[in-house]
């Protein structure tokens, strides 16, 4: 069977005008005036024409929807579930009109909500508002107090039905989330200020960062929640490096491929560079040191070369990026064989200057200088491998990034210290 073939489910063949039942006789001769309804000459229509037909096509299916929905809470009602032999109602609608489970569900519980507010229902089967309207009315009354409901209910579902009569689903969202005002306009105010306080906490418990790295494809993704007023000034910021009318703003097209790209995709571009324009002076330290990636690469591939480059949690990135990197945020002090660092500061200092912190990040390579331990160094103790109590200086030679449960094991008398190559050392019991 082609799709052009294919008919409608239908549980029988019983022609309309044998049918004793009137709905049942109505939706046969529906059926049957669409079978023989042409829809090729669509184009013939004058705009006037086609503007009535649209708003008389919606009007209808609004109609049909009610009908539907009220048969739905009829069936749910004599359990015709059980008649035919399906655990629910939402397995019967799932096996006879192939309903994903998660709509059955959803269709059964507006219709028997329908069935409990009928002017909300009347209203739908008059053609007077959208499905999805009638949804946020009845949900909007279902999470009433019972009190309220109880005493201002029917107020209530009067004010929202005739307001989606003028307004679209989303407008009528935002009118039923301050139902209050209408049903209590004195104590309104009060009860939003606490409402929102709530909400804020809420928000601020529910707060969460998530980052996934994937090196193959080169790209990180995630999933954030933060509060409104955060994502409000995030959206601000972004919007900022969006404007065309900037000096050098985000190209409108793709470079490779010239196609124009989506307001997506530029915000994508924007919180990128967001993050490379921010200035890490800004933010607080981090093991000592400002926040920041270190990119290690050769002087050749500094100069042109093609080698890829480390970055000093682990992944690599291409030479081009590593170069750019080098230009625009200054990490050619981190490429091998600059001179001009100040590292070995004697016993005129205790802990480690955070230009010795970043020598010591890239000569661990990212990790606690114990053999073996693959805890980040970004957050470890600075160390001294001779101890600054016993005359240790706080050289580069003498110093290393050691996670705290490590370095507990370094400062204690039991176990001794050997250095297998600069940036990794091995701990000993002593006997």
């Amino acid at each position: 069977m082609t799709a052009a073939d294919a008919e409608p489910p239908r549980p029988s063949r019983q022609p309309a005008a044998a049918r004793r039942h009137g709905l049942h006789r109505f939706l046969g001769r529906l059926h049957e005036a669409l079978d023989e309804l042409a829809t090729n000459t669509m184009w013939a229509l004058s705009p006037e024409e086609l503007a009535e037909c649209l708003v008389e096509s919606y009007a209808a299916g609004s109609r049909l929807a009610s009908v539907t929905l009220g048969l739905v809470a009829e069936a749910d009602r004599v359990d015709l579930a059980t008649y035919g032999a399906a655990p629910t109602m939402v397995a019967w609608l799932r096996e006879h009109v192939l309903l994903a489970p998660v709509e059955a569900k959803r269709q059964v519980a507006l219709a028997r909500a329908l069935a409990q507010h009928p002017t909300t229902a009347q209203a739908l089967a008059a053609g007077s508002f959208p499905v999805a309207s009638a949804a946020v009315i009845v949900a909007t009354l279902d999470a009433l107090p019972e009190e309220v409901a109880a005493t201002r209910g029917v107020e209530a579902e009067e004010f929202l039905a005739g307001e989606a009569h003028a307004h679209d689903t989303a407008a009528l969202r935002r009118l039923a989330q301050h139902l209050d005002e209408v049903l209590d306009p004195d104590g309104a105010d009060a009860r939003l200020a606490e409402q929102l306080a709530r909400a804020e906490e809420q928000a601020a418990r529910e707060t969460t960062f998530s980052l996934r790295h994937d090196e193959a494809r080169q790209v990180t993704d995630g999933t954030f929640r933060i509060s409104l007023t955060q994502g409000l000034v995030l959206q601000r910021m972004l919007d900022s490096l969006t404007n065309p009318g900037r000096p050098d703003p985000i190209p409108l097209n793709d470079p490779a491929t010239g196609l124009r790209l989506s307001a997506q995709e530029r915000r994508g571009h924007a919180f990128g560079e967001l993050l490379e324009r921010y200035p890490t002076k800004r933010l607080p330290k981090l093991g000592g040191s400002d926040p920041t990636v270190v990119v290690l690469m050769d002087l050749a591939t500094l100069l042109g070369g093609l080698k890829a480059a480390h970055l000093d949690t682990g992944q690599v990135i291409s030479a081009g990026t590593a170069r750019r990197l080098a230009a625009r945020a200054g990490v050619i002090p981190a490429v091998l064989g600059s001179e001009g660092q100040v590292l070995d500061l004697g016993r005129r200092c205790r802990f480690q200057k955070p230009r010795q912190r970043l020598a010591l990040l890239i000569q661990q390579g990212g990790t606690c200088a114990v053999q073996g331990c693959t805890r980040t160094a970004v957050g470890c103790d600075g160390a001294h491998l001779d101890s600054w109590s016993e005359g240790g200086p706080t050289d580069l030679i003498n110093s290393a990034l050691i996670c705290t449960r490590h370095h507990t094991l370094v400062d204690h008398p039991d176990y001794q210290i050997t250095r297998l190559r600069p940036g990794r050392i091995q701990l000993h019991r002593r006997c």
